[in-house]
């Protein structure tokens, strides 16, 4: 194996020249990038690094949404043996000024307005920051401020243009040269408890994930992924970006995430990489659609879930009803890939059963990141599936999953002690997740390790399977268990607000805002009954929600309650609701 990333993307390059790589949007069409010229605008830029004085070693940033400038800057500062810093655009401007800080970036590139002034906020604490590239327009008063520390990306993209023409620059060709042990990339986890750290992360450690997930997981040459997961997160980084372009897939772009439902019917992707909300939220539209359906029409749909795979019946159902939902996903999709949080079993025993398989895997980034995963004909609902090729794992005599291979990382960036705590005497790597190994070989999670509720009573409560069934109701869109040295356990719930208020409406029920709503006598009675009759039933007695309270509105990653993975922070959670949690125990 013994590649780095840039040489293992060029030799891709030249299998797949004319091939689109990537597909972006502009003016409302979709326009190509082929594999050649993605590969000329890599080693322009490149050159563009080195005319500004970055060298093997130098830290440089990118703080962008997904679009091909993201790809093309990580490639080139590869190429020249820099190490990427990806930033999520998520983080509020404190986590972005501390990145910067901690990481030493000698570059910045940055997308927009709003992400550069998360970075003007805290400038004069980034003494190693010598330039800001801008890939659109800054403001007049952004331009005032930075003076000639900010460059627009055509600027120094043309001037690179010129240079390579002219043969001002060495080429870049030293990439062949460059040790597949260095580090390529440091990733700063998303901090669901407590402050981020930079994740070092070599090109050996990619590729080798590269190379075992696909064996197991075969990406096609006539492939097309829709990217829409950040590609600053290390799970879309490497199965969204890195292993479709080293085996000659296309991967689109996503305008906005607002826009997916549009862009799933545009580009009809045979594979998508997500996280579980996307698919609960496709659940429910389909369910939506269904339910304000005629009854004939839910009827028959009905019926068509009933019918088993491989019967004369299923092929009816499939025909006439399954291949119409399809389409909401852009109707060419032959496997999805979940991870990031658990997975509901129900929705992907939905899905599969409307001819849509959910590959379920498990990782961190300090894994780069993939550890299990299940495959297309070798799979298990409820679990996280089997190790990948190369990948060692053992369960703790506390349960906690242990890992060994070529993809784990090498340490925390300046931070000895941390990577010190996380490795054992024998070199297993303790990821900090609980869970166990079936005889089958399939990895099930249980919950992570310090995420564990203990009630004052000494019962150990994993919050995430209990809240996994919560999420399945209709009714509940969100939800987080409490109860940590307490009495008992309850819960946090935001409701599914058009659920509630199609309920209410057939009911003749009264409608107000959602600030008074969560007080209604009627509404609480109806999470109450639903949670005893159809969740508690499913718990053990220590386990059982007593109490819940109502929220007006969503967790968000505006006020930092998600990751950028939409995992639940629960500390901040906590922090933002201590009163209402309060008032249960009180």
């Amino acid at each position: 194996m013994h590649k780095t990333i840039p040489e293992a993307f060029f030799e891709a390059v030249e299998k797949h020249k004319n091939k689109p790589a990537l597909l972006y949007k502009k003016e409302g069409v979709y326009f190509p990038i082929t594999y050649k010229d993605l590969a000329k605008k890599v080693e322009i830029f490149s050159q563009c690094l080195l005319s500004l004085g970055v060298v093997r070693g130098d830290r440089v940033a990118i703080l962008s949404e997904n679009r091909p400038e993201w790809v093309i800057s990580d490639l080139a500062i590869m190429t020249i043996g820099a190490i990427t810093v990806p930033l999520h655009t998520t983080f509020n401007p404190k986590a972005v000024v501390s990145v910067l800080k901690h990481c030493a970036a000698k570059i910045l590139i940055v997308s927009n307005s709003d992400l550069l002034n998360k970075v003007l906020l805290g400038r004069k604490q980034l003494k190693s920051l010598e330039k800001i590239i801008f890939l659109e327009s800054p403001t007049l008063t952004q331009k005032e401020v930075l003076g000639n520390q900010i460059i627009s990306w055509r600027a120094i993209f043309s001037r690179g243009e010129k240079g390579v023409a002219q043969g001002e620059y060495i080429r870049s060709g030293g990439r062949k040269y460059l040790d597949p042990n260095e580090c390529c990339s440091i990733i700063y986890t998303s901090g669901t408890t407590g402050k981020p750290k930079g994740v070092v992360l070599s090109h050996i450690n990619f590729l080798s994930n590269v190379e075992a997930v696909n064996e197991v997981v075969p990406i096609k040459e006539k492939d097309v992924l829709l990217s829409f997961l950040p590609v600053s997160h290390v799970l879309e980084r490497l199965a969204g970006y890195y292993i479709p372009l080293c085996y000659g897939a296309t991967i689109a772009y996503v305008e906005d995430i607002k826009q997916l439902p549009i862009n799933l019917k545009e580009i009809k992707p045979t594979i998508i990489i997500s996280v579980p909300r996307i698919f609960e939220k496709f659940h429910d539209k389909i369910w939506d659609r269904i339910n304000s359906s005629p009854n004939f029409q839910k009827k028959i749909f009905r019926w068509a879930l009933q019918q088993k795979r491989g019967t004369v019946f299923y092929r009816i159902a499939d025909f006439f009803v399954f291949k119409k939902i399809r389409q909401l996903l852009g109707g060419n999709l032959r496997l999805a890939i979940s991870g990031g949080a658990a997975l509901s079993e129900n929705i992907a025993r939905f899905f599969f059963k409307i001819g849509v398989l959910i590959l379920e895997g498990y990782g961190l980034t300090e894994t780069s990141p993939v550890i299990s995963v299940n495959r297309e004909r070798d799979f298990k609902f409820g679990t996280v599936g089997k190790v990948i090729p190369g990948v060692k794992v053992k369960i703790a005599d506390n349960k906690e999953i242990l890992v060994k291979g070529p993809n784990v990382f090498s340490g925390y960036f300046k931070n000895k002690k941390e990577s010190k705590i996380c490795f054992d005497k024998e070199g297993w790597f303790h990821t900090g997740d609980l869970g166990f190994l079936d005889r089958q070989g399939f990895l099930t999670i249980i919950g992570r390790k310090k995420e564990m509720i203990v009630t004052s009573g000494g019962k150990n409560v994993w919050p995430e399977p209990i809240e996994s069934l919560l999420n399945n109701d209709r009714f509940i869109s969100q939800s987080m268990i409490v109860g940590n040295k307490r009495k008992f356990v309850s819960a946090l719930i935001v409701p599914d607000w058009e659920e509630v208020e199609i309920y209410f409406k057939q009911n003749n029920l009264v409608l107000q805002s959602h600030d008074k709503m969560i007080k209604n006598p009627t509404l609480l009675e109806i999470f109450r009954r639903r949670i005893d009759e159809k969740i508690n039933p499913q718990l053990h007695d220590y386990e059982r929600i007593k109490k819940i309270i109502i929220l007006p509105q969503e967790f968000s990653q505006d006020r930092d309650e998600l990751t950028p993975t939409l995992k639940l922070r629960r500390h901040i959670i906590e922090k933002h609701y201590q009163r209402a949690i309060e008032s249960m125990y009180s």
